[in-house]
């Protein structure tokens, strides 16, 4: 293998390439390939992160009334590596697409059938965000159309996060009480 081929081997074994795009200052080349589905999180500035919103009746976040911001999230191509990747975005950027979606020259239902550039401008707080469509639409490839059909959908991902923060928080919010309180109990039913 010549090292002229670098591109094609860490595209075959997925080197330096990540599951999540990450919008860069300047253009950044895209195509929705998905829905997005709304979340919430919670920016805790003593780990400097955001987390999470496992819904208001279990967040304790919420109850100690922290409000959740809302995200979204949908699979996107970046057209700079071509790869398949998770894109998180805010509201800003869902309410431009939404009017996008609405307008006559570049209307769509669900997804655009176009690749879409969104910019990012200013740092931290000062971050700005603007879109802009291509004027043409770009048809998928058949290798493209494969890899999308073989997704986990939105909405499985965001299930799986709160399943890490109700693990990470030491319960499991699908599980029911053990003991009813009227209930007669069987010592030899406890496992010690």
């Amino acid at each position: 293998m010549k090292f002229q081929q670098h591109q094609e081997v860490a595209k075959k074994y997925g080197v330096g390439t990540s599951d999540w795009m990450n919008l860069e200052v300047g253009l950044n080349k895209l195509r929705i390939v998905s829905e997005f589905e709304d979340f919430g999180t919670h920016f805790q500035k003593a780990i400097k992160k955001s987390t999470i919103c496992i819904g208001k009746e279990n967040c304790i976040l919420c109850q100690e009334g922290d409000k959740s911001k809302v995200q979204f999230l949908g699979w996107v191509i970046d057209r700079k590596d071509g790869n398949l990747k998770l894109l998180r975005i805010g509201y800003q950027i869902f309410k431009q697409l939404g009017l996008l979606g609405q307008s006559d020259q570049y209307k769509f239902d669900a997804i655009p059938t176009y690749d879409i550039t969104i910019t990012r401008t200013g740092t931290g707080l000062e971050t700005e965000y603007t879109i802009m469509p291509d004027r043409q639409d770009t048809l998928l490839t058949e290798d493209e159309k494969e890899h999308i059909a073989s997704l986990k959908s939105s909405i499985q991902i965001i299930e799986n996060m709160k399943a890490k923060v109700n693990l990470n928080l030491g319960y499991d919010q699908k599980l029911e009480p053990v003991i009813d309180e009227d209930e007669e109990i069987n010592v030899a039913d406890i496992p010690f």
